[in-house]
């Protein structure tokens, strides 16, 4: 069988240079090399290499070529693998060992042995994954097999199988296969899952910083959203030890605090997440082992919060109290320990009586506080006193009809509140088939509060719902805090403050978005991403257009990329970049016009002209009919649009940075595989 011969370039201290030729690949199967002799010297079955006896990896490396040239290619894979392990970053000794498994598969293929020719062509996927012609041949052997290899769920049960077996290489290449195929947060999620699985960290790392800015579906995905950012933590927990080992000590404070911002971010999407939140303490006690200081008591006692152990948590209050007694953060940091501990049905009667005290000490000096009252409502009504409770209710609410709103009892009188509270206490179970979170319509609540005894035999009339309060208003005091550090360029103490507020305020889309524009105009472009989508999908207005540009510019690194890796003839890394940049802006016509273009140049025309479709749409020119042979002239992309009048979002001036996104083709693409600290701040 005649096999396509492949060029590999080598070198040696002798500069000896090898090229290979088409040849004929023996079916022998007892053809091996016995590895011995030097130079002019003879294999075990005849066959003479010219190669010495290697003893470095460049000279396993010649071997493994010269070996590959005569067809005998389980050794010459032997020898590849020898000289990588020898030279893990030589990216030439990785290309030469995955064309090596790409050639041996060809030939078991050849012979129709395609069980053995997948596991050679995933090997060499393993290797090098922009190995684009072992994916065709691979699609191949599996279509051959009589399965579907472009069917997303085939290759996901193909992976998740790999991955429960503990085969995680193979986990890797299938899943690699799922993000290209559907690109989400999901699908890099588990490919980042995989690679940490198999060892490798700073790969997984990366991914997952990856996963993050992808698509989620929310809330069905939460957990794993949740268990993604929480992976993060635990990968940057290790390199953060590693730098206390060490004696890095910037470092290790710079990661330290990462690690809890991690964990945070994993609590806040899902506040079941135990392990995340055995991480955040874990941290926390780390921070507060290495400074005695406020900031860290205070990350400290809200960990523990979390964790429903309340006893220590008020131990680390009062810590923060000795320490800074005025502090407004300590002030509605305790008031959040309070409420949380007379709601808490794993509080002791201790617990709560001591809340009750210093509540009252509060109310003896600010009477009027309806927070405060509710408070002090729901402890004497957990304590058995209803009379004094339903008092300090009736209270709270003529002062700030608002105040239960949280619990949906907006609009509703004292009686009919109570009652429902004492309806929510008789139930056991809720179940509801439709997945609602506990919604009941009007005229349910009415008959329940009858029920429950708390309209007195009748039905009163029901006092109108008051206009809902707008959302600006909400926290605008944090408003105009973090607008002060944006006006002075504080990026640092603004990112710090505005990610606080967004911990314990995840849902006000106001702060996400003033947390995005902290981000944007600190130069990171992912993170401020992140924040403008979550603040367009808490309906924030004027935001969508915001969320737009920024995935423009965020797209031109691609695209100067990928005109990089054009000009060094390397185009399947030019299409692996502009798939990206088409996938992160998916408005953006420049993106999905070069896209096209690069697909024209590798003959996959029905996908060239999908894309072209997709850039004429989008520039508004006319489908007219293909022709792969003559692309359509590039357009530049059409102008961000301007933000509408009247909206919330704060417009702001969104240009490239040349200093980021020079205009002419950049040489700056080789990244580092290293946690460098930039790329931890990022997080």
């Amino acid at each position: 069988m005649n096999i396509r011969a492949y060029k590999l370039l080598l070198s040696s201290a002798l500069a000896l240079s090898v090229s290979l030729t088409a040849f004929e690949a023996s079916d022998a199967r007892g053809k091996r090399s016995s590895g011995g002799g030097g130079g002019g010297g003879g294999g075990g079955s005849g066959v003479v290499l010219q190669t010495p006896n290697p003893t470095n990896p460049m000279e396993h490396n010649n071997r493994g070529v010269e070996l590959g040239s005569k067809g005998l290619w389980p050794d010459a894979i032997r020898e590849h693998e020898a000289a990588l392990n020898g030279d893990p970053a030589n990216n030439t000794f990785r290309q030469n060992l995955s064309s090596a498994h790409l050639r041996y598969g060809d030939l078991l293929a050849g012979k129709h042995k395609w069980y053995e020719a997948i596991r050679e062509y995933r090997e060499a996927l393993y290797c090098d994954p922009n190995n684009a012609p072992a994916d065709y041949n691979l699609d191949n052997a599996i279509k051959a097999m009589g399965k579907n290899p472009t069917d997303y769920k085939v290759r996901e049960s193909m992976a998740d199988d790999a991955d429960i077996s503990g085969n995680f290489p193979v986990a890797i290449v299938e899943f690699r296969k799922c993000v290209r195929m559907r690109d989400n947060g999901m699908s890099n999620y588990r490919l980042s899952r995989a690679l940490y699985k198999q060892g490798k960290t700073v790969e997984a790392y990366e991914q997952l910083r990856t996963a993050i800015n992808k698509e989620w579906k929310l809330p069905d995905e939460k957990k794993e959203l949740s268990t993604c950012h929480q992976l993060m933590g635990e990968i940057l927990w290790d390199v953060t030890q590693a730098a206390k080992k060490d004696g890095r000590g910037k470092i290790y404070l710079k990661r330290l605090y990462n690690v809890g911002t991690c964990y945070r971010r994993a609590v806040t999407i899902n506040r079941d997440n135990s392990d995340a939140v055995r991480g955040l303490i874990e941290a926390a006690k780390e921070a507060v082992a290495v400074k005695d200081s406020f900031d860290n008591h205070m990350m400290l006692a809200g960990a523990y919060l979390l964790g429903g152990d309340l006893q220590r948590a008020k131990a680390e209050y009062a810590r923060c109290w000795q320490l800074s007694p005025k502090s407004p953060a300590l002030h509605k940091a305790r008031r959040v320990y309070h409420m949380i501990v007379v709601k808490s049905p794993i509080a002791s009667p201790a617990l709560i009586q001591d809340t009750l005290t210093k509540v009252q000490k509060e109310l003896d000096v600010s009477p009027d506080d309806p927070e405060l009252l509710v408070i002090y409502a729901y402890g004497k009504q957990k304590l058995g006193d209803e009379e004094t409770s339903k008092m300090a209710f009736k209270k709270a609410l003529a002062i700030n009809p608002y105040i239960l709103q949280d619990d949906k009892n907006t609009g509703k009188t004292v009686e009919e509140q109570l009652a429902k509270e004492k309806e929510k206490k008789a139930k056991t179970k809720i179940a509801k088939a439709d997945g609602e979170e506990g919604a009941e319509s009007e005229g349910d609540e009415d008959k329940a509060a009858e029920a429950a005894g708390g309209l007195d035999g009748e039905k009163k009339k029901e006092l109108p719902k008051a206009p809902e309060k707008p959302k600006v208003a909400k926290n605008k005091a944090l408003y105009d805090e973090l607008e002060g550090y944006l006006s002075k360029n504080d990026f640092d103490n603004g990112l710090k403050k505005g990610n606080e507020y967004i911990d314990k305020n995840p849902d006000d889309g106001h702060l996400w978005l003033l947390l995005a524009h902290l981000y944007y105009k600190s130069g990171d472009l992912d993170a401020a991403l992140v924040a403008y989508r979550t603040s367009d999908s808490l309906k924030e207005p004027g935001v969508d257009k915001l969320v737009t540009q920024v995935e423009n510019m965020r797209v031109q690194k691609k695209i100067y990329d990928a005109n990089e890796y054009v000009q060094k003839n390397e185009l399947i890394k030019a299409r692996n970049e502009l798939k990206e940049a088409t996938q992160w802006a998916p408005k953006n016509a420049e993106a999905h016009r070069r896209y096209s273009d690069i697909l024209f140049k590798l003959k996959e025309n029905a996908e060239a002209e999908k894309e072209k479709k997709i850039a004429n749409e989008l520039e508004g020119v006319p489908n007219a009919s293909p022709s792969p042979a003559q692309p359509a002239t590039q357009k530049a992309a059409d102008p961000p649009p301007k933000k509408e009048e009247g909206a919330v979002a704060k417009p702001l001036e969104l240009k490239l940075d040349p200093k980021k996104f020079p205009p002419k083709k950049t040489t700056g693409d080789d990244k580092s595989k290293k946690i460098s600290d930039k790329e931890d701040e990022k997080l």
